[in-house]
């Protein structure tokens, strides 16, 4: 079996590998590691009690390899990683930014929340599917 076959699910997008986590069978608290060839993100379907919306999909982090920042490949990575959260069924996504990347969230139109969860971040989240659709 290739690599690529390897790390492939049903419902990871083209060019998304699932480094780390469930087969095809998941439910709400499962975690992925996913990436390409230029960074990865850690992901976490909420269970609803620890989500400000039911249905969020959190974004625990994502990263560039250092040498390829400012070239483009993290809005690449993260279109990818949505497009991963709409088809595991997830309304929202959530992202707490440190100070310093909260402009790049507000570009991939995300809204701040007035509420603090760690310390210095800016809980942040974002509809990416309507209530009901598939």
């Amino acid at each position: 079996m290739k690599v690529s076959e390897r790390h492939m699910r049903s419902y990871s997008p083209m060019g998304l590998l699932v480094l780390r986590g469930p087969k095809e069978e998941y439910g709400k608290g499962a975690h992925w590691v996913v990436g390409d060839e230029h960074g990865y993100a850690e992901v976490i379907l909420m269970k609803d009690r620890n989500a400000v919306h039911s249905d969020t999909f959190y974004i625990e982090h994502i990263v560039i390899r250092e040498q390829e920042r400012g070239k483009g490949y993290g809005r690449t990575l993260y279109a990818k990683v949505e497009e991963f959260a709409r088809n595991v069924g997830t309304e929202w996504m959530q992202i707490d930014s440190e100070p310093e990347t909260v402009g790049f969230w507000k570009k991939m139109d995300y809204t701040e929340l007035d509420r603090v969860f760690y310390k210095d971040k800016t809980a942040m989240v974002k509809r990416v599917r309507a209530p009901g659709s598939p």
